[in-house]
């Protein structure tokens, strides 16, 4: 799909009942591959510089919503535009009642109508995870430990998980997942690793990505290359898939984009997509 002249994608969301919501520099546009259509969203009406954005969905009502935060800026209010007919696109400003700041690495996700985001506390250096429930429109917010990846989020077993920093000499995972939500209960479980998350053969670091719905854990390469692959990773049965993505760029695009050996794509990776028949137009 061809994106709107001037138009640069900076991030995107994960897919959310078979949407994809990406952030260029000011606005949101949302994708439907399914139905092939993109639509631009308007102007959050904040005057905020910087935006970043995250989808959810509400299994109840059948509802679509996407949520506005400024990049790497405190603030103690959201912008939630619900989607349907484009002449109804119109934004609405709620509190979160708790001041904090989200950026780049904040990959949300949704699940069971609740959006869940890393973010740092307002004057601390405390980071937690918001919880914003998606037909509510309200916000609590979770603490966390310091000591994990927040750039890694993902979905385990229906529940939100972090990665911890922590590492064994087997090479495991360490896994915090969230029990329940309003006893900030969490457990822990190690997972072993395919590989020491360096790949020397192809030069590229690979990052957890998720878990499919049979306990596999997809591992994904941050870029294109000439040839790359996804891993898939079955904990109990201690064995991995590998695909291969072939050909994805010839030796001249390399030379022509000015460095015959590095990655010239970035490559991002939707799990768990479903068809939407739903219209943008």
């Amino acid at each position: 799909m061809e994106l709107p002249e001037g138009c640069s994608i900076y991030s995107s969301t994960e897919s959310v009942q078979g949407l994809i919501c990406f952030k260029t520099s000011k606005m949101p546009i949302v994708w439907n591959p399914s139905k092939r259509q993109l639509i631009t969203l308007p102007i959050p009406r904040l005057s905020w510089n910087n935006i970043i954005v995250f989808l959810g969905y509400d299994p109840v009502e059948g509802k679509h919503k996407v949520m506005c935060l400024p990049f790497r800026r405190s603030s103690d209010v959201c912008q939630v535009l619900t989607l349907g007919p484009a002449q109804e696109f119109s934004w609405i400003t709620v509190k979160t009642y708790h001041k904090h700041c989200s950026d780049y690495q904040s990959s949300g996700r949704c699940i069971k109508g609740v959006v869940y985001y890393i973010a740092q506390v307002y004057h601390t250096h405390a980071w937690v995870l918001m919880c914003f429930d998606v037909r509510s429109e309200k916000f609590d917010m979770i603490k966390l430990h310091a000591d994990i990846y927040r750039e890694i989020l993902i979905t385990y077993e229906g529940r939100i998980a972090c990665v911890e920093k922590r590492t064994t000499k087997d090479d495991y995972i360490a896994l915090c997942i969230l029990e329940d939500a309003k006893k900030d209960k969490w457990s822990s479980k190690d997972i072993l690793a395919p590989f020491g998350h360096f790949d020397e053969r192809l030069r590229t670091f690979f990052q957890l990505k998720g878990c499919t719905h049979d306990g596999e854990f997809i591992f994904v390469s941050s870029t294109f290359r000439k040839m790359d692959y996804i891993l898939f990773f079955d904990p109990v049965k201690k064995t991995f898939r590998r695909f291969e993505l072939k050909e994805i760029a010839d030796d001249q695009a390399r030379v022509n984009n000015g460095d015959p050996y590095g990655p010239i794509f970035a490559f991002c990776a939707f799990l768990d997509h479903v068809e939407s028949q739903m219209s943008l137009q």
